[in-house]
């Protein structure tokens, strides 16, 4: 068997796409796919964070002889007998969930259980080089939304909060223990936020919980904070993501707790998005306190400087401001102020961010439905429910009907509105 047969088999095994591995190593999916044909040569450098992405020592990688099987726990436990006694990023990276916080979220088929088990309970030490890689590796991973099925994306994330949780429960110096919890908060934010989107709000609930509690335990205001976010979102009035509706007062409170947590000076990214959704459920109560809101988080970006590289507000973008300060103009009154913010928007945000893009159309064709333009609302709604379907974005699909609903109650009988319709019904019996 090739190298590049070993490394398919490795890849194929575990579920993983070669975009994703790809990320994972830090090259494209192009440099992949030559490497499993044999079009290039792997250098040792690559052969490392390979071998730690596929799950296995590198001398079975690049040994024929190891017929790219993973790493035996007998010769784990021969590793442990002669003093290795540490985790390696080998050993747990893909490893599956543990602990009683997420059983109560319903697993997938989650790979290598057994060594993951087996290589936590043997292991005295927690490696330096092991925590350094899976706080990358948690920090990157939001790079690779929208560039991957939304199911994948969670199963990546819920992996690897499963292998932080279970790495948590061992000796560690304090420093090593703050970084995991750091790169938990963010992992479980990640997964949260994606659970929302696929219709899952109750697991979306349980894992923003756990982010939360991470990032207050390892000083993360940003990761706490944007937990709290995240967490608002389950119960927005402007879209609820429970059948039963929103809690309006359940989701300020989320909120105004996430700023008092940033303090207007830490993480300033974060503290802006924080200030829109406070303006966004705000909007339409009271539009003053919008407004000097939107106004602040303008002043908060304005000094931000570059954008993060990494972690969860890496995708942040003006882009994303300019489409909520449309929407907080649509909901407070303004449809003619808040069409070309989004107009604007829709035409500027990346492909890869369907999840903004077709939640922003849909609140562009109810802002059109607000002035009257019912033909191009059912219009732009059609696109946006388009989006959201081939994304598999449950959330986006509400949001279209969430629109449909409050913005053209009263033009029902009109043929644009009836073709949405159908549109809706479809899509709702194909689910």
């Amino acid at each position: 068997m090739t190298l590049g047969d070993r490394v398919r088999v490795l890849r194929r095994r575990r579920g993983l796409t070669q975009e994703v591995v790809a990320h994972l190593v830090g090259h494209s999916e192009r440099w992949l796919r030559d490497i499993e044909t044999g079009a290039v040569d792997l250098r040792v450098s690559d052969a490392i964070r390979l071998a730690d992405a596929l799950g296995v020592e590198v001398a079975n990688l690049l040994d024929d002889a190891g017929d790219a099987r993973p790493q035996s726990a007998d010769q784990q436990g021969g590793d442990r007998a002669n003093g290795a006694g540490r985790l390696s990023a080998g050993h747990v990276l893909h490893s599956p969930p543990t602990g009683d916080s997420l059983r109560t979220i319903d697993d997938a088929a989650w790979p290598d259980h057994e060594r993951l088990t087996e290589a936590v309970d043997g292991s005295a030490i927690v490696d330096v080089r092991l925590t350094e890689s899976l706080s990358c590796f948690a920090r990157q991973l939001f790079g690779l939304w929208g560039r991957v099925p939304p199911s994948d994306f969670r199963q990546l994330a819920h992996g690897l909060l499963g292998t932080l949780h279970a790495l948590m429960g061992h000796p560690m110096p304090s420093k090593l223990r703050r970084e995991l919890e750091s790169a938990g908060a963010c992992t479980a934010t990640m997964a949260g936020y994606t659970s929302s989107l696929v219709g899952r709000p109750d697991d979306a609930a349980v894992y923003l919980e756990i982010a939360e509690r991470l990032g207050r335990d390892a000083g993360d205001a940003e990761g706490e904070a944007l937990a709290l976010l995240f967490s608002s979102q389950l119960y927005s009035r402007v879209c609820p993501a429970r059948p039963a509706g929103g809690d309006p007062a359940r989701a300020q409170a989320l909120l105004e707790a996430a700023d008092r947590r940033l303090g207007r000076t830490t993480a300033p990214v974060a503290n802006a998005w924080v200030l829109l959704r406070i303006a966004e459920e705000l909007a339409g109560r009271d539009e003053l306190a919008a407004f000097r809101l939107i106004d602040e988080a303008d002043r908060l970006t304005a000094g931000a400087g570059p954008n993060p590289a990494d972690g969860v507000c890496c995708r942040w973008s003006m882009n994303m401001h300019v489409a909520f300060r449309g929407n907080i103009s649509v909901l407070a009154g303004h449809p003619t102020r808040g069409i070309p913010l989004l107009e604007a928007a829709v035409v500027a945000l990346p492909k890869e961010l369907v999840a903004t893009r077709s939640m922003a159309t849909a609140d562009l064709g109810g802002a059109y439905a607000d002035v009257g333009e019912i033909d191009h609302a059912c219009t732009l709604l059609g696109r946006a429910l388009g989006q959201a379907v081939a994304a598999s974005l449950p959330a986006s699909v509400k949001r279209v009907h969430t629109v449909r609903q409050s913005r053209l109650r009263a033009h029902a009988m009109d043929a644009p509105v009836r073709h949405l319709d159908e549109m809706l019904r479809t899509t709702e019996s194909a689910r």
